[in-house]
C-alpha cells in the first residue's frame, strides 16, 4: 500500500470498541488515510467505524459496485458538511486490493444515522481524540491511487 517508497497510509487497530495507533492495543490492523493523524486533533469527537474487528474474512474488493456506490454517496453527504460538523473520513484498507471498512469522524454524531459505509459493515460509535481535520478532496475523486485508503494518495510528481 505505498506508491514510490512513500507511504499513502497509516496503520490504525480496532478492537470493536476502541481505536488505537498503537500496535500493542491489539485489533483488527487497517490502513487508514495519513493526514487525519497529521493535523491537530480534534478532541472529544466521535468515530463512526463501520469495520468488523473480529472476522479476517471481512472484506471487499474495492472495485466492486457497492463500494463504489458508498464512496459516491459519502462525497455528495461528506462535504456540504465539513467544518461544521464532521472533521474526516477514511476507507480502511486490508491491502491493496481489499476494503475492510471506513471511518467517519464528526464533532458530535447526529449525522451517522446517514452514514452510507454503514451499508457495508455495520457502525459503532467510538469516542476518540486521534483524528484532525482534513479539507475536502478537490473534486469528485472516486479513484484510488496505488491502493491507498481512499481519499488518501496522490500520483508520483512528475520529475524533470
Amino acid at each position: 500500500m505505498s506508491a514510490a517508497g512513500a507511504q499513502s497510509f497509516r496503520w490504525l487497530w480496532f478492537d470493536g470498541e476502541r481505536l488505537s495507533l498503537d500496535p500493542d492495543a491489539g485489533g483488527r490492523r487497517f490502513g487508514a488515510d495519513p493526514r487525519p493523524f497529521e493535523a491537530e486533533p480534534v478532541r472529544g469527537a466521535w468515530a463512526h467505524v463501520c469495520a468488523v474487528a473480529d472476522d479476517e474474512r471481512a472484506r471487499i474488493p474495492y472495485d466492486q459496485p457497492e463500494i463504489q456506490l458508498a464512496r459516491a454517496d459519502a462525497l455528495a453527504w461528506w462535504i456540504p458538511l465539513l467544518g461544521d460538523s464532521l472533521v474526516c473520513l477514511t476507507t480502511l484498507s486490508l491491502d491493496a486490493v481489499h476494503y475492510g471498512g471506513a471511518i467517519t469522524v464528526a464533532r458530535n454524531a447526529d449525522h451517522f444515522r446517514a452514514d452510507p459505509f454503514a451499508r457495508l459493515f455495520p457502525g459503532r460509535l467510538v469516542g476518540t481524540d486521534l483524528f484532525g481535520e482534513v479539507p475536502s478532496p478537490p473534486g469528485p475523486v472516486l479513484e484510488r491511487y496505488a491502493g491507498a485508503p481512499w481519499p488518501a494518495g496522490r500520483f508520483p510528481a512528475a520529475s524533470g
